[in-house]
């Protein structure tokens, strides 16, 4: 499935075009923005208690394989990484979901992939934490900081992926997601999903 494939298959389903209707135009614009737009939303709808919705939405989302375009790719990874996170139990699916995260590690010609390979180790080791935590407290607004939260968290969930091969501390990564995760579902229900991105911003 290619991402306008994807776009016309969410509009037409009953439960999501219901939010996919109130993500206001300019959040739709390019493929690459709906599919932010498609991923933020499995994230909020996860948080807000809809996980069922949610888990329907990153298995259609996940269906797009990598092309080589990282851009796009970024938010299919990052709809992995969640749906993993919510079929921990399921071993064989876990393997599935990991094999299709590091497939654009194997593309390419070989001093691409060690590049790329090499990327993905320091991100396993936390080399991008502490810069999303500081873009975290220095956020301009609320909705601004929540948003950062939920990339944060994303970024989380997959090194509790792939725990095994990271040297952060595994209960570290697994309070740091269980507080973001508390601070965002008490936002958000307080708030609603629809005041943040993709509804909003």
């Amino acid at each position: 499935m290619n991402v306008k494939e994807l776009i016309e298959e969410v509009e037409n389903d009953v439960d999501l075009a219901s939010y996919i209707s109130l993500v206001p135009k300019k959040n739709k614009k390019t493929q690459a923005v709906y599919l932010e737009s498609l991923n933020h939303l499995a994230y909020l709808l996860y948080l807000d208690g809809q996980e069922e919705t949610a888990k329907e939405l990153l298995d259609r989302i996940i269906q797009v394989p990598f092309e080589g375009n990282f851009n796009t790719w970024t938010f299919i990874d990052s709809s992995l990484v969640l749906l993993a996170y919510l079929e921990r139990e399921v071993e064989n699916q876990v393997f599935v979901y990991k094999k299709l995260l590091l497939s654009p590690l194997e593309q390419g010609e070989e001093s691409t992939q060690k590049i790329r390979r090499r990327v993905h180790q320091r991100f396993l080791n936390g080399d991008s934490l502490e810069q999303k935590l500081a873009k975290i407290e220095k956020a301009p607004s609320p909705e601004s900081e929540m948003e950062r939260r939920l990339l944060y968290l994303a970024d989380l969930l997959k090194i509790h992926l792939f725990i095994t091969e990271s040297t952060c501390e595994e209960t570290d990564i697994q309070t740091k997601i269980e507080e973001n995760m508390e601070i965002l579902k008490k936002y958000i229900k307080e708030h609603e999903i629809y005041s943040l991105f993709p509804f909003k911003g």
